[in-house]
């Protein structure tokens, strides 16, 4: 299947919907959700803890499958794709950046970085480099065998989001990625992402309920009674 690059609008959620069961009984989490956001975008979702975010996530990366409506991202209908095609799919063209890191503790800094590469096969020279630069622009050029229990928290996200960038997807998710962190490290981490995937041309879509986090964004999107609505600037 053929994965390149093709049309706008970039990601297109039409009608979403999903619930899970609590118990007994079902909770709606996302009720018919729509959005677009148009390529190169950075988009913030603003949502209290347990409006739907890390779901909201999870069903554009094709993690967790939606009830019903159509995901697509840069012409390529998700919610189509089958377990297999979804994953590869996922593994070549998302990159994902966790609030608790999600880093490997068996492997070093630069054995978590090029993971993707690992699976995606692409461990050639070109790439290698690539990694070794954003290793360097993360600030842990120094730091390629120290392994994650030895990086404060800080030092473990910057690992994550080389890791994200690495493979060169087309979208970026960050979910809450300065919720573990304290408030001044919390904006290193908000201007070196900013950065990075506004220098490569990225689509970022970050969850998260500070509104500090939100306003590096281009458009705020608010998570509330399983709808999506845009903020309007005051």
């Amino acid at each position: 299947m053929d994965f390149s690059q093709t049309q706008t609008p970039y990601l297109i959620l039409n009608k979403v919907s999903k619930s899970y069961l609590e118990g007994s009984h079902p909770r709606l989490v996302l009720n018919q959700a729509s959005i677009q956001i148009n390529k190169g975008e950075f988009a913030a979702v603003l949502g209290k803890s347990g409006s739907g975010k890390t779901t909201l996530l999870n069903l554009i990366s094709g993690i967790d499958l939606v009830d019903s409506g159509e995901i697509i991202l840069n012409g390529h209908v998700l919610t189509d794709m089958d377990d297999h095609t979804a994953t590869l799919f996922r593994r070549k063209n998302i990159g994902f950046i966790f609030q608790f890191f999600n880093l490997i503790s068996t492997l070093n800094v630069w054995e978590n970085v090029t993971m993707p590469l690992e699976l995606n096969g692409l461990m050639d020279e070109k790439n290698h480099d690539h990694a070794r630069t954003l290793i360097d622009e993360v600030g842990l050029s120094d730091r390629l065998t120290t392994f994650p229990d030895r990086l404060s928290g800080g030092e473990q996200q910057r690992v994550a989001i080389a890791r994200a960038l690495v493979h060169n997807p087309m979208l970026v998710l960050a979910d809450e990625p300065t919720g573990n962190l304290d408030e001044e490290t919390g904006k290193h981490i908000l201007d070196l992402l900013d950065r990075l995937t506004r220098r490569a041309g990225k689509n970022l879509i970050l969850v998260t309920h500070n509104p500090e986090a939100a306003s590096y964004a281009d458009r705020v999107l608010i998570l509330a009674d399983g709808k999506l609505t845009e903020r309007l600037d005051e």
